[in-house]
């Protein structure tokens, strides 16, 4: 089988589990190489490890610097999230957040866009908000929230005065039922979103 095919397979595959490599593998050794390159690390699946970002700061290294070389984007989000929350190192942190967003991961596209609200980067927070539709539907987005959730839970998150003046600032401009949460209309939904980041909520 030639070279190219093996790796498409294995790009496939990657993409669906690492797991799913892990047995292939084992199930062909002599195919062993041609998992080891740039497209399978860039289309590799690491889900679990967007949930528990932490758990590669101590394990996962050479993976995580392999998927982080070919560009993976579960692998920027993730050291994103470990360095701007965790480390509490934004100027590290926040290129890799923008990475993954540009590349479309939905929740970076939420996560970056809802930190560049904060950050006073009114434009850019709301042009990648509204990418994941939420003037039609905001089940998506309110999911992406969820699972950020999930992924930043156990760290410490310190509120930057930025995000406070952020609160405030769009705070002060809403007049439609402001102190419910849940009721977010068209003039309301940015503001709200920025308070469930700051508060966590």
């Amino acid at each position: 089988m030639p070279t190219e095919i093996q790796v498409e397979i294995f790009s496939r595959v990657a993409k669906i589990s690492r797991a799913g490599v892990r047995n292939l593998i084992a199930a062909i050794p002599p195919l062993a190489t041609s998992a080891a390159v740039p497209l399978v690390y860039k289309n590799l699946n690491l889900h679990p490890l967007t949930i528990h970002p932490l758990a590669s700061l101590t394990r996962y290294n050479d993976l995580m610097d392999r998927c982080l070389a070919s560009g993976n984007l579960h692998a920027h989000y993730i050291r994103g999230i470990q360095e701007y929350f965790h480390n509490n190192n934004v100027d590290e942190g926040l290129p890799h957040l923008r990475t993954a967003a540009e590349g479309l991961y939905d929740n970076a596209i939420y996560l970056y866009g809802i930190i560049m609200l904060c950050r006073g980067e009114t434009a850019v927070g709301q042009s990648m908000l509204d990418s994941l539709g939420w003037r039609e539907n905001k089940k998506h987005a309110d999911t992406c929230w969820k699972r950020i959730k999930r992924s930043i839970h156990g760290i410490k998150v310190i509120r930057l005065p930025s995000y406070t003046t952020a609160f405030m600032t769009t705070r002060a401009t809403i007049t439609c039922h402001p102190d419910n949460i849940s009721d977010r209309c068209d003039t309301c939904y940015y503001y709200k979103q920025i308070t469930k980041f700051v508060f966590i909520i």
